[in-house]
């Protein structure tokens, strides 16, 4: 046991606050590449902001989950228990399959809102000026889908033993290297996933105003536009007094 991966030790925790500077850095980096249409601070941090709040929670989530269920209840002796093989799990599932079923929940959740005539919901569309109170719905919408998603993809994950043992097959050759393995499974692996599921969100979230090469006025329809559908064009024009 004194070579298993350990997420709560001093070089995990130090790994996890180097990937987290990193994940934000490649957020900034993405705003950098906005062209025509590049968001103020002000609104870019109210968007980048929801997906850090939601990863924080869901990263502390995915820690506790890994070491609680990192091997108990699945049928793997005691000395092959391994919180890192869950959090690979974690970590591969949230970054794939995770994206889709969280669009759909946050369709669902947006069109529920929506259809209750709920105000200041459009995602990425904080009114002018921007207003905190309009902030808050959409961080409070945002973290429910992320929660709605996460129970599901741990649904799935602890209704199968093979994604497990799949896990620990692809870390084998890590045994015996507990930093080896902590450096691949909360760095490398997490910081080249989280990147593109964050870029992939990261546009679902923004408004499609700051979509590039899109006209929103025109018809088009970006990630954003499937999330929030009719409201669009009609938030927008009201935002710019049209």
């Amino acid at each position: 046991m004194s070579d298993q991966c350990k997420l709560l030790g001093p070089f995990s925790l130090f790994v996890q606050a180097i990937l987290g500077l990193l994940s934000l850095s490649s957020l900034l980096f993405k705003r950098y590449q906005e062209y025509p249409h590049q968001r103020p601070w002000l609104i870019w941090f109210f968007d980048v902001s929801k997906q850090v709040f939601g990863s924080l929670g869901i990263h502390i989530l995915n820690v506790i989950a890994s070491i609680i269920f990192g091997g108990d209840d699945f049928d793997i002796d005691d000395e092959d228990e391994n919180p890192c093989d869950y959090y690979l799990l974690n970590i591969l599932f949230d970054t794939t399959v995770g994206i889709p079923i969280l669009w759909l929940f946050l369709w669902m959740i947006y069109n529920g809102c929506s259809r209750l005539g709920i105000e200041g919901i459009v995602s990425g569309q904080y009114g002018n000026p921007p207003k905190l109170s309009y902030y808050f719905k959409q961080l409070a919408l945002y973290i429910l889908g992320l929660f709605l998603t996460k129970s599901t993809i741990y649904l799935l994950l602890l209704s199968n033993d093979w994604f497990y043992l799949m896990a620990d097959w692809i870390l084998s050759w890590t045994e015996g290297h507990p930093r080896l393995q902590l450096f691949i499974v909360l760095m490398i692996f997490p910081l080249i996933m989280n990147a593109i599921q964050y870029y992939i969100v990261d546009n679902i979230l923004k408004s499609p105003e700051y979509s590039d090469g899109e006209d929103t006025a025109e018809g088009h329809v970006s990630p954003n536009g499937l999330l929030n559908q009719g409201k669009l064009v009609e938030n927008y024009n009201s935002i710019n007094g049209a």
